[in-house]
C-alpha cells in the first residue's frame, strides 16, 4: 500500500490534537511561501501536534532542547512543502468534490461534544472559522490529488527494469538464515535456597531428561514454561534470524538441527532449552516467486522518487521567507 507523503500529517493533525490545551495567541507570521503567510498561530499549533506524535510531552525542555529545535524545524518545513505543493495544485486547476471537505471537516466535529468546543479549537489552531478550516482541507485534498498526478506519471516497470532491478539488489532480495524452536524457561527468581540458580537449574533438569526422552516437547512447554509470551502456544518463537534474540539463545538455536534438544542454556531471563523446528539456510528469492510484488515496489519506489523531485524543484522555484526563530521558545 503506498504511503502518505510526509506532509499529509498536516491533515490529521488538528483532529488528532483535539483534546489538547489551548496554546494561546501568536500573533505575526512564521513563513512567507511566494507571498503567502504561514502564522505563528498555526506554526504553533502544528508544531504541538508535531511533539505530541514524535512521543515528545509538552512540557519537556532541558536535555530534549536539540530533539525539540530539530522538530520546530521539521514542522515548519513540512507547512513549507504543503503549502508549495497546494499552490502547484491550484496552478494546475486541481478540483476537490466539496463532499469530500463536507467529510473531512464532519470527521473534526465528530470529536467535540459542543460546537463551541469545536469552532474555539479551530480559532485556536489558527484557521478563524469553519469557513477558514474549510478551505485549509479543501487545499490541502488538493496538494495530495496533485501529487497523486505526479505518481500516475511514473512510467510502467519492463521486465528489463525488473531484471536489472533484481541484479543490483541480489543481497536485499536474500531471506537470511532462519531458525524456528520451541523452549522452555524457568525464570530467575528467589527461592530462598543458597544458591537459587543453581535450584532453577535443578528443576529444569528433569524436565530436559523428558524431552529428550521423546517427551512432547510442546506439552511439556504448556505445563512447564514461564514464557508468557509463549507457553500457551507450546513454546514457539516463529521463525527468527540472527540479531533478533540474545546471544546465548541465538547461538544454541542456530547451533542445532531439526528434532535436536539443546542443553540448558542461561540467559538474563533465566534457564532455557530449545527444540529446533525449522531451520533454514539464506536464500536468494527466485524472480519468479516475487515478480509481481517486486514490479509493484520498484514502481512505489519511482513514485516516491518523483514527488520528492518535485517538491525539490517547487523549492527551488520558490520564494521562501523563514521569519520564526526557530530555537527561541525552547530556549527560553
Amino acid at each position: 500500500m503506498r504511503q502518505a507523503p510526509r506532509w499529509a500529517f498536516a491533515l490529521a493533525a488538528l483532529v488528532a490534537g483535539a483534546a489538547a490545551h489551548a496554546q494561546g495567541s501568536h500573533p505575526g507570521t512564521a513563513a512567507r511561501v511566494n507571498g503567502v503567510e504561514i502564522g505563528n498561530q498555526r506554526f504553533d499549533g502544528f508544531y504541538q501536534e508535531y511533539r505530541r506524535q514524535h512521543g515528545i510531552n509538552p512540557a519537556a525542555r532541558g536535555d530534549y532542547l536539540a530533539l525539540l529545535t530539530r522538530l520546530r524545524r521539521e514542522a515548519l518545513d513540512l507547512m513549507v512543502e504543503q503549502e508549495l505543493v497546494a499552490q502547484a495544485a491550484e496552478a494546475h486547476g486541481v478540483a476537490v468534490d466539496p463532499a469530500e471537505v463536507d467529510a473531512a471537516v464532519a470527521e473534526l466535529r465528530e470529536v467535540f461534544d459542543e460546537p463551541e468546543d469545536f469552532l474555539r479549537r479551530l480559532e485556536t489552531e489558527g484557521y478563524g472559522d469553519e469557513d477558514g478550516y474549510r478551505r485549509h482541507v479543501g487545499r490541502m485534498l488538493a496538494a495530495g490529488r496533485y501529487l497523486d498526478q505526479v505518481r500516475a506519471g511514473v512510467a510502467d516497470v519492463t521486465d528489463e527494469d525488473l531484471e536489472a532491478y533484481y541484479r543490483d539488489n541480489e543481497r536485499r532480495l536474500t531471506l537470511p538464515e532462519q531458525v524456528r524452536v520451541r523452549h522452555i524457561l524457568l525464570t530467575w527468581k528467589p527461592l530462598g535456597t543458597t544458591d537459587d540458580r543453581a535450584a532453577i537449574r535443578e528443576q529444569m533438569a528433569p524436565i530436559l531428561e523428558q524431552a529428550r526422552g521423546g517427551a512432547d516437547f510442546a506439552a511439556l512447554a504448556r505445563e512447564h514454561s514461564e514464557d508468557s509470551a509463549t507457553a500457551a502456544n507450546g513454546g514457539d518463537t516463529g521463525l527468527f534470524h540472527r540479531g533478533q534474540m540474545v546471544p546465548a539463545f541465538e547461538e544454541a538455536a542456530f547451533a542445532l538441527e531439526p528434532g535436536e534438544v539443546s542443553d540448558m542454556v542461561a540467559t538474563p531471563f533465566g534457564v532455557h532449552i530449545l527444540r529446533v523446528e525449522e531451520h533454514s539456510d539464506a536464500r536468494l528469492l527466485p524472480l519468479d516467486e516475487i515478480r509481481d510484488p517486486l514490479r509493484e515496489h520498484i514502481r512505489e519506489e519511482r513514485m516516491e522518487g518523483a514527488v520528492e523531485r518535485e517538491i525539490e524543484r517547487l523549492r527551488a522555484a520558490a520564494d521562501i521567507e523563514i521569519l520564526v526563530p526557530l530555537e527561541r521558545r525552547e530556549a527560553e
